[in-house]
């Protein structure tokens, strides 16, 4: 019998979080520059890549020149205070080995990237306010990136767009009707109707047009 895994896919509010890096190579900078936009990112590090400077540069990360191969348990300790995810990501298997070993000692979430971790840092896609992410639990990189490139054919930014106009229809709905099974109805309505997708092609509000029509010709035609 497979190993059952309790992994559960969430959205988190990084606000304030620090989320710390070791490791100023490529696997560093990618994972800061995903959690800059949203989280108190620092990088641990003897050096720094050229784009993780540029980030430190703009503001969206912090970074600090440690020799960690030096560092003790202690060091590593006073280090990771206060982090919400700690993520070795140096170039030794030992070292990011130890600072797995001090974090799970403090009870702090880990993403590691050379085993399966605490956290697991799904490949995401992101239209707008439509966030989708993809993860094999590590078992198959491969197979997460063929996911993605599938996935992202089928997302246009039209997506985006639709998520702004339903949530200005629910709004509006919600002043007119009274019932909420209405009301989802209505929206299934606009969601499911081609026009208003192929109006997005033209301009927002051309697709906010044809979408107020459908409501409109829905609410005469049931007397409300």
């Amino acid at each position: 019998m497979a190993e059952k895994n309790n992994f559960l896919p969430l959205m988190l509010d990084l606000s304030g979080r620090k989320i710390i890096i070791f490791g100023g190579g490529s696997v560093g900078e990618r994972k800061a520059e995903l959690f800059s936009g949203c989280a108190d990112t620092l990088v641990f590090s003897l050096e720094f890549s050229q784009r993780l400077q540029e980030l430190e540069a703009s503001g969206q990360v912090r970074l600090f020149r440690v020799d960690l191969l030096a560092a003790s348990d202690s060091e590593l300790r006073k280090l990771i205070s206060g982090a919400f995810i700690v993520i070795p990501a140096t170039s030794s298997f030992e070292l990011n080995r130890k600072i797995t070993l001090v974090a799970r000692e403090s009870d702090i979430l880990i993403n590691q990237v050379d085993a399966l971790g605490s956290v697991v840092i799904p490949s995401v896609i992101k239209r707008g306010d439509l966030v989708i992410g993809i993860s094999t639990l590590g078992h198959s990189p491969a197979v997460s990136k063929y996911t993605r490139r599938q996935i992202e054919g089928l997302i246009t930014p039209a997506y985006s767009d639709m998520i702004r106009l339903q949530d200005e229809l629910r709004t509006y709905l919600k002043q007119y009707v009274a019932e909420q099974r209405k009301r989802k109805e209505l929206l299934w309505k606009v969601l499911e109707n081609e026009a208003v997708w192929n109006g997005f092609s033209e301009s927002y509000e051309k697709a906010e047009e044809r979408a107020y029509a459908i409501i409109s010709d829905c609410l005469e035609n049931s007397g409300k």
